[in-house]
């Protein structure tokens, strides 16, 4: 550490003046050869202890020195003498001449202590002092200590001193209020009352009745003094009164509540104060007391509460946190709140006399330890801004940053006997720089990684600032020395008019600056480039700077190029085919129509972009259509959906209309492309299908029923026979009856379904029951097959019971038919959120993931080879998933090809 300069000379060993602040660096810088002290080098060793404390100490401290009674003050003692006053003039100066307007006071004093006195103690002293240009009123608490030199006799006065004018003006005004309060008090007149408790009639003065609004009768009931008291307070007082009529309270009674004049409701708060007597048998025999209107006394006490709130306010300070440690151990003997509560986080019991490692044992592997051992060492002070620590917290370590200064304290032999450690939490400022650097740094990545390059224009000097991906773009080296004029140079001539200063134009009058335009490299290729910026005015509203980006766009351009002419060709495509063709934008917005849609609708593009495309499709199909529509475009789904279209001349006819949507590489849907084709002519032949099947069924279902009765006459009859041709033959017939009755029953049921006539008739009863008839019937016609009922439910349900074993029996059919090599079925039931649940499980041939969404679909047939060898129409399934559907309830499947099938549905339960 280099010697400090004082004055003209170089003094050596002068540490005691280190630090300090702004008082440390007036003391090193003033020339004291002037002085009668004389130069620092020269000073004894108690005036220098003395200053080493003075100027490392936070509390305000002064000093007279010697004959002349020199002055000496550090920066905590500087506020005090205010602005335009005697700072820093009276440094060095003597006690007479610094302080003129107040030595008659404090010279006493002072001579007290050089005399060999003890020292002196004064607190909230009114010495009025010159400060801020005039004399002011100041009080101070002040101390004055000897100060002993070499010979050990009194060289100086140490003055340590707080000025409490701000403290005592306010306890003048607490102290006035109290007297304004006393004697509001002191001039209160009371009520008296008298209460027999016997007859509960009540005694009062005329003051008690005035307040309570009662008449001059001698003796008043209770009661109606009771209706007086407000309504909050009611219930308390009687309360009161009845326990100081009891012997075992002692008889007392003090309570405040509010009472309201019956007349002029005038709100007054009292005080009832009084004392039962008791008789020999401990029952009152009578009660009485005093009443004091203390609504003044109320008023006047918040507002006293309210003047030392004020005040308590005003005498917390939140003063920077420090500590002092002694000793090598460096134990804590002080700490001020601010270091115990918000640094440390700790209670004063906790830290108070113990050492720093045993507190916080997590700064062993800190740097912290190293540190304060080497300031004790060495006597150097330390400072360091944002240095980081770690302090172990219920969560774990809190990383904090912290301005620290670390200061030696000495002896007055110079050995270091403690550390002052003053700190200053930035942990919050500085986790925002880190947090502003690394937003800077995730935006600069950002930018360099869209290939985007960043400018910024002088606009007065034409002087331009770049990233080196500008060059790039016009065809040089990043590390290309650009001018703004080069730049400007390599703008195609066709777009350097029209377009480039076109823009700047604009730009100087909007401040947006954005245009399109083509770069002609060195090497003659021409590229396009697109810039956006932004114009900055000064106060005047002149433009001075222009900030922006410039992007390399060719590839773009392309593109551009490239969709517009597969767009033209897409667009001729579509013009020539009969069907709809039409697209929608990613919000389900129609945007584009081919020919066909105009000359079937008649309509103009103008028409149908005033009242919408919805306007050409049937009034009994629109809401179906919007629901389908909007499901997709919130899906991605495919759209699908059969629907009515008005033709030109009026007619509606049926359409069947699909749309796919469009997805970029990613999978994210650009737009939507769809078509719609006539479907009308099989439109009518499914119906003529479905009349013929309506029809047949019915025709079939009598002869049917007939052959099935003669069938079972015939078993019934030959049931003993020992033909065994004929039984075998008979039960074939039996079964194939049956079968040809569950084909034509299906017909029939999908009829039905087709003319909205399939009814459900509802009844309540158990399900379990249910299942196990159709799990037998269904054994009994197959008893090659093992049906187990592994989970079943005993829940009542109130549903179709005839349609629901209908359902029931073509999950078993469908399990017995499609599982030709295993012979066990699983059926289960079981409630699950108020819902009853019905599976059937088969190991059989499985079903994929394609068909399984399409397996409900009428006269859908699962395709393949294992699958064509099992015979049926595929309505089965469909007409369930209508009867569960009437029901409200769901109907699915789960299946993997060779591992089976579980068929399931539910139904809600409802209450019997």
């Amino acid at each position: 550490m280099k010697n400090p300069v004082i004055g003209p000379t170089v003094v050596e060993n002068l540490q005691f003046l280190s630090g300090g602040g702004e008082m440390g660096m007036l003391m090193r810088s003033k020339d004291w050869s002037r002085t009668p002290v004389g130069t620092p080098g020269t000073w004894p060793q108690s005036l220098r202890t003395t200053l080493s404390i003075i100027l490392n100490s936070k509390f305000p401290m002064f000093l007279f020195w010697g004959p002349e009674l020199l002055c000496f003050y550090n920066d905590a003692y500087r506020p005090s003498l205010g602005d335009n006053g005697k700072h820093p003039g009276i440094l060095g100066m003597s006690g007479d001449d610094a302080w003129v307007e107040i030595w008659k006071i404090i010279k006493p004093l002072i001579d007290l202590v050089l005399a060999g006195g003890e020292a002196t103690w004064s607190e909230d002293q009114l010495i009025p002092i010159y400060r801020n240009g005039k004399i002011e009123d100041v009080y101070w608490t002040f101390s004055y200590s000897p100060v002993n030199d070499e010979t050990g006799k009194p060289a100086g006065v140490f003055v340590t001193c707080n000025e409490t004018t701000g403290k005592v003006n306010i306890l003048n005004e607490i102290k006035e209020s109290k007297n304004q309060l006393q004697f509001a008090i002191d001039a209160t007149e009371l009520g008296t009352w008298d209460l027999n408790p016997a007859t509960n009639k009540l005694i009062g003065n005329t003051r008690l009745k005035e307040w309570f609004g009662l008449g001059p009768e001698e003796e008043i009931d209770l009661s109606l003094a009771m209706n007086v008291i407000a309504a909050q307070d009611k219930q308390r007082v009687s309360e009161a009164i009845q326990k100081a009529l009891q012997f075992s309270s002692g008889g007392c009674y003090d309570i405040e509540y509010s009472i309201v004049h019956p007349i002029t409701k005038k709100e007054r708060i009292v005080r009832a104060k009084g004392k039962a007597n008791f008789d020999e048998q401990h029952i009152a025999n009578r009660f009485n007391g005093t009443l004091q209107d203390i609504t003044a006394t109320a008023v006047e006490k918040r507002k006293t509460e309210e003047s030392e709130k004020q005040f308590r306010n005003l005498v917390i300070q939140s003063p920077i946190p420090m500590a002092i440690l002694m000793g090598g151990d460096h134990i804590i003997e002080l700490a001020n709140n601010s270091m115990i509560e918000k640094i440390w986080r700790k209670k004063e019991s906790e830290v108070i006399g113990k050492k720093v490692i045993d507190v916080f044992p997590e700064l062993k592997d800190q740097k912290y330890p190293e540190l304060l051992k080497e300031i004790f060492t060495s006597g150097k002070g330390y400072r360091e801004n944002e240095s980081v620590a770690y302090l172990e917290e219920a969560l774990g370590l809190r990383k904090l940053y912290l301005d620290i200064e670390y200061a030696p304290l000495f002896e007055t032999d110079n050995r270091v006997t403690g550390i002052i450690i003053i700190v200053n939490d930035v942990t919050e400022k500085v986790d925002s720089r880190l947090n502003v650097e690394n937003t800077e740094e995730r935006l600069r990545l950002a930018v360099e990684a869209t290939e985007l390059s960043t400018w910024e224009l002088d606009l007065q000097t034409r002087d331009i600032i770049y990233s080196p991906r500008l060059p790039e773009i016009f065809g040089h080296d990043r590390s290309y020395n650009f001018t703004h004029a080069q730049m400007r140079s390599q703008i195609h001539p066709g777009d350097i008019h029209d377009i480039v200063e076109k823009a700047f134009e604009v730009a100087m009058e909007t401040g947006i600056y954005k245009y399109e335009a083509r770069v002609v490299k060195p090497d003659n290729e021409v590229s396009w480039v697109s810039t956006r910026g932004k114009v900055f005015f000064n106060e005047k509203k002149e433009p001075v700077k222009m900030f922006g980006t410039l992007r390399d766009i060719t590839e773009e351009k392309y593109h551009e190029q490239e969709l517009l002419e597969s767009e033209q060709k897409f667009r001729l495509l579509a013009d020539s085919m009969p069907q709809h063709i039409w697209t929608a934008d990613t919000e389900g917005n129609l945007n584009y129509y081919n020919e066909s849609v105009f000359n079937f609708s008649g309509l103009t593009l103008e028409q149908i972009n005033k009242d919408g495309w919805l306007q050409i499709v049937h009034p009994d199909e629109r809401q179906e259509n919007i629901k389908k529509w909007m499901h997709s475009i919130n899906t991605g789904e495919d759209f699908l959906f059969e629907h009515r279209f008005r033709r030109y001349d009026g007619e509606y006819r049926w359409q069947l209309s699909r749309a796919k949507p469009q997805r970029d590489a990613s999978g994210k849907i650009q737009m939507w492309v769809g078509t719609s084709t006539d479907i009308q002519e099989i439109k009518e032949q499914e119906q003529q299908k479905d009349f013929f099947i309506s029809m047949a069924s019915h025709e079939l279902k009598t002869p049917i029923t007939s052959i099935k009765g003669y069938v079972q006459l015939l078993q019934f009859t030959h049931m003993n026979t020992e033909d065994t041709v004929l039984k075998k033959s008979l039960g074939s017939v039996e079964k194939q009856v049956e079968k040809l009755t569950s084909l034509i029953s299906d017909l029939l049921d999908l009829s039905k379904i087709k003319s909205g006539k399939l009814f459900l008739t509802k009844e309540h009863f158990f399900l379990n029951e249910l299942i196990a008839e159709v799990t037998e019937e269904i054994r009994h016609i197959n008893p090659e097959y093992n049906i187990v009922l592994s989970k079943e439910t005993k829940t009542a349900v109130f549903a179709d019971r005839e349609r629901i074993g209908q359902v029931l029996i073509n999950f078993l059919t469908n399990a017995v038919k499609y599982s030709p090599g295993s012979l066990e079925i699983q059926v289960e039931s079981y409630t699950e959120n108020n819902k009853v649940i019905v599976s059937v499980k088969d190991s059989g041939i499985g079903i994929n993931k394609k068909d399984q969404a399409k397996i409900f679909e009428r006269f859908y047939r699962v395709e393949g080879k294992n699958e064509k060898t099992f015979p049926g129409f595929g309505i089965g399934l469909f007409i369930s998933m209508e009867i569960i559907q009437r029901h409200n309830g769901n109907i699915g499947v789960t299946s993997e090809p060779g591992k089976g099938s579980v068929f399931y549905f539910s139904i809600p339960i409802e209450k019997i």
